[in-house]
């Protein structure tokens, strides 16, 4: 009995013949894109030529690879969205209009600076008057508001000392309506 290979029922021998065969079929496949491609020495052009004509897998492959030659042969490049001189007119006109620009805000500039620098020295008078409603005169007294808090402006009735009955509450409706 042989011995098996990675668990698989394979030997090592059949291991190899199958990765040589696939290996074969890479560079088969290799060759004949190659060729399609009109890359191969007249050496190599002389092995697919009898490949195609004995062998019918390399026959199936050579029909597909060129069908999909073809149909990428075939697909719409896109061309550009517009055409370049349009393209380089646009990128002109934007460098030209940055001049523009860059003036008119500096004009804008201008005109704010002049209006900060001028409007305090147009309108000294209103700031006086503000100056002479903030200050105190010096000939008034500035003794502020006082206010008796032991001697109350109107009499408030204390509950404790009258004792609030419903004729006391009732007479102290009467005199607040």
């Amino acid at each position: 009995m042989k011995p098996t290979f990675d668990g698989a029922g394979f030997t090592p021998e059949q291991i190899a013949a199958a990765a040589e065969a696939e290996g074969q079929k890479r560079d088969r496949f290799e060759l004949l894109s190659a060729y399609l491609d009109g890359e191969v020495t007249p050496e190599e052009r002389r092995q697919v030529d009898q490949w195609l004509t004995s062998d019918a897998d390399i026959q199936t492959l050579y029909s597909r690879l060129l069908k999909l030659r073809q149909g990428m042969r075939s697909l719409a490049v896109p061309g550009p969205a517009q055409p370049t001189e349009t393209t380089v007119q646009t990128v002109l006109t934007r460098l030209e209009r940055k001049p523009k620009r860059i003036a008119a805000w500096g004009g804008m500039a201008i005109a704010a600076l002049f209006v900060g620098v001028l409007t305090p020295m147009l309108m000294p008078l209103q700031r006086v008057s503000e100056q002479v409603a903030v200050t105190p005169s010096p000939d008034l007294p500035s003794e502020g508001l006082m206010i008796a808090l032991d001697r109350p402006v109107v009499d408030i009735p204390h509950p404790s000392s009258e004792g609030l009955s419903q004729k006391n509450l009732h007479k102290l409706h009467q005199t607040t309506r």
